[in-house]
């Protein structure tokens, strides 16, 4: 497995695309993953420390596992298949399907890796 570092969130151009960009960990290597805007929102939103008035869903995510006491997560950025990226959300050894931008974005509030 390779662990990876958020960069950030860039746009695109001329399709004016959010990209996800993330770089290997001590390594040169950089792997770009096109998202939505609402998830590229969310990321730079974290990634700038903005605090919504009320919480997001990955506000409420984050303080779900929180409250119940869930330390032990891991976000695994699993597959590509056609240009599509596919992922999981390790949660105390129980893993849950998920898009590499909502672990993204939920590991910023929560801190998990």
């Amino acid at each position: 497995m390779i662990e990876l570092d958020i960069i950030g969130v860039r746009v695109e151009v001329p399709s004016n695309a959010p990209m996800l960009l993330l770089k290997e960990s001590g390594g040169h290597r950089y792997l770009p993953i096109w998202i939505g805007a609402a998830e590229a929102s969310a990321i730079v939103n974290a990634l700038e420390g903005i605090v919504p008035p009320r919480p997001m869903t990955h506000d409420l995510m984050a303080d779900i596992l929180t409250q119940l006491g869930h330390v032990d997560l891991e976000g695994r950025i699993t597959n590509v298949n056609d240009g599509t990226f596919f992922a999981e959300l390790w949660v105390d050894g129980t893993v849950i399907s998920a898009r590499p931008s909502d672990l993204v974005a939920l590991a910023l509030r929560a801190g998990f890796k």
